[in-house]
């Protein structure tokens, strides 16, 4: 394993530490916040119990004190980045969103601990994903050339990205009918399995039965928390998806009937249809 401190002034103790490893396994408490990330291959963790298998394309928000397993065990060496943002510094950058500015002024020493859900996410649907996908190429090049990035900077925006979709997050679990917290974070982690699950098999023909499995609810419990959280039913979110991906390949080219048969749809007249009632039927 090959580690890179931050050593620039004013950084909060944040540091990134790049890893190609083949075979590993530990099990700790961890001590820093974490966003994990792999460039190739797959790292398989347990936080706090629940499993999480870590693939390109997404990456792994760790709160501070979690229990994290880890393990590879690959022929070929797995590819990651890890970066620990300070607690300090996501404490500081959440009191000063949630504050008022009479309290950041009257009492700008007071304590304030923002909370972090663990979670897999997809570099696409949160602002933290896109500043990672943006940066990846400058924080390779930071491990060759530590003068080649403003950490202090990348730290910062970091820390508001973090924050921003945290909260974002806390805003839709309200909307889980639950009194526990942790209730309502386990049933989000369930709904995004399921998630991930259409995002990665949308070419297939995919069921409620499929879906609701694959978050271990019932199909009914599995559509009304799937709806409270994204707004859309589970059916609504997987046709959005194909059509996404249709006008994309029809953009590039393809005809209809090669389109449906990549997406999902049974024919190219009805994606045709389905595409003509969204708006965005490509000339």
């Amino acid at each position: 394993m090959k580690e890179i401190i931050n050593i620039s002034k004013n950084n909060y103790g944040s540091k990134i530490v790049f890893s190609k490893i083949s075979k590993i396994e530990y099990n700790q408490k961890n001590d820093s916040p974490s966003v994990k990330m792999v460039l190739s291959g797959i790292e398989k963790y347990v936080i706090n119990g629940r499993p999480y298998a870590l693939s390109e394309n997404r990456f792994l928000v760790v709160d501070n004190n979690s229990d994290v397993q880890l393990n590879i065990d690959a022929k070929k060496e797995v590819k990651g980045i890890c970066i620990f943002p300070s607690k300090r510094l996501l404490n500081e950058v959440a009191k000063t969103r949630v504050s008022s500015a009479e309290t950041l002024l009257d009492d700008p020493l007071k304590d304030y601990n923002q909370k972090l859900t663990h979670s897999l996410f997809s570099f696409t649907e949160t602002r933290t994903g896109r500043f990672l996908n943006q940066n990846i190429a400058k924080i390779l090049d930071a491990f060759k050339d530590e003068n080649s990035m403003d950490f202090e900077s990348f730290y910062l925006q970091l820390g508001e990205c973090v924050v921003y979709d945290q909260l974002e997050l806390e805003g839709k679990l309200k909307a889980v009918p639950s009194v526990k917290k942790s209730t309502q974070e386990e049933l989000y982690r369930r709904i995004a399995t399921a998630k991930d699950f259409m995002v990665d098999n949308f070419r297939q023909n995919i069921v409620l039965d499929d879906l609701a499995q694959e978050a271990s609810l019932s199909k009914f419990h599995f559509t009304r928390t799937f709806k409270s959280l994204f707004h859309l039913s589970p059916y609504q979110f997987l046709t959005q998806l194909r059509l996404g991906k249709a006008k994309e390949l029809i953009q590039l080219g393809y005809s209809y009937n090669e389109v449906s048969l990549l997406v999902g749809f049974s024919d190219g007249n009805n994606l045709r249809k389905a595409l003509k009632k969204m708006g965005s039927s490509p000339n």
